[in-house]
């Protein structure tokens, strides 16, 4: 996890390692997470980030990312903090690709809610879908976002009856007949969970675990 700004603020980054390491199933890998902090000045900040019109409404220069990706050896997940913007936003992306996480802190300043928008945009950025029904479209696929029941049973239906909160709810990627494992969880509403679900948990476990036994 990468914090860019002009002035780094500590307690955010704080917050959000903090936040990471407490949650399932990031707190069984804490040992294998790292961060780090970057430090631009006001220059650097103009030359390598444009602000675009549309999504995911931020560019990067590649031989910045570059860079980064030659120190640290590995892929990682840039996380922008934006003091003044309106918007958090996420590409549904994968563990082994480089993506952004724009996280707006003027209209998230409440330190729990700041906390959970992060966790939602970073289950984006490793391969969760939204599972709200009015939230921004986005194409249903493995593995909380099933467009037919029989893709649902495939990815989930072993934990359906072994798992009270397991199911086949409606709603997902901005559409009511898509549908999703659970009644509620961060890629839902994170302003009423803390937690991904148990679906969304086994996945991450899954991808992490496959990760860490590489590196």
């Amino acid at each position: 996890m990468n914090s860019v700004s002009k002035k780094p603020n500590i307690e955010d980054m704080v917050l959000l390692t903090k936040r990471l390491e407490t949650t399932i199933p990031f707190n069984e890998f804490s040992n294998a997470i790292a961060t780090w902090q970057i430090e631009l000045s006001t220059e650097e900040v103009s030359m390598f980030f444009k602000h675009r019109d549309d999504f995911p409404y931020l560019s990067v220069r590649q031989d910045f990312l570059d860079s980064l990706r030659a120190r640290i050896k590995q892929p990682f997940k840039l996380v922008i903090i934006d003091n003044a913007g309106s918007v958090a936003c996420a590409e549904i992306s994968s563990i082994n690709q480089i993506s952004l996480i724009i996280l707006n802190k003027k209209q998230y300043s409440q330190k729990e809610i700041f906390s959970k928008v992060f966790l939602h945009e970073l289950g984006h950025a490793l391969g969760l879908r939204d599972e709200g029904e009015r939230s921004y479209f986005c194409e249903p696929g493995p593995p909380n976002c099933a467009a037919t029941k029989k893709e649902a049973i495939s990815w989930w239906g072993d934990l359906v009856g072994k798992n009270y909160e397991v199911s086949y709810f409606g709603g997902c990627c901005g559409s009511r007949k898509n549908i999703r494992p659970t009644s509620n969880s961060l890629m839902k509403d994170y302003k009423k969970s803390d937690n991904y679900g148990v679906v969304n948990e086994r996945y991450l476990r899954g991808i992490l675990s496959r990760y860490c036994d590489k590196n």
